[in-house]
């Protein structure tokens, strides 16, 4: 698949503005998954896989609730803002840029999966 491919696939989320309700890392970080909030019974779940490299910044240096395990939703301020797709220097790897407001990924990763799922299949710490 090519990336401009991917990144439509992903613009078909509507992600922008939308509230990331978790990130998982699984497998020891070859698997990276974002849940973006899409309505009151679905979530968009974006699946990064065989992933090579995941580099990520948080807010916390500048966050008053110093673990985030302890924020009720209300206070969470995830939000995705930008999400892009490039070529790797690595053959069939794509590079994947996430602003998510209070936390900035980059995912280099062989493939991406992107689904939509019912919330209540998922556990989130908050609830």
């Amino acid at each position: 698949m090519t990336n401009n491919e991917l990144q439509k696939m992903i613009d078909k989320t509507d992600y922008w503005d939308a509230e990331i309700l978790d990130m998982k890392a699984s497998y020891f970080g070859d698997v990276v998954e974002i849940y973006i909030d899409n309505d009151e019974e679905t979530c968009w779940k974006v699946s990064f896989l065989s992933c090579y490299k995941v580099l990520y910044e948080t807010d916390a240096n500048r966050r008053k609730i110093i673990n985030v395990k302890d924020m009720k939703k209300p206070q969470l301020g995830y939000f995705a803002q930008d999400i892009s797709v490039s070529r790797s220097k690595i053959e069939n790897f794509y590079i994947v840029k996430l602003d998510l407001s209070i936390m900035e990924m980059q995912i280099e990763c062989r493939d991406i999966q992107i689904g939509k799922i019912a919330k209540k299949d998922i556990l989130v710490f908050w609830k």
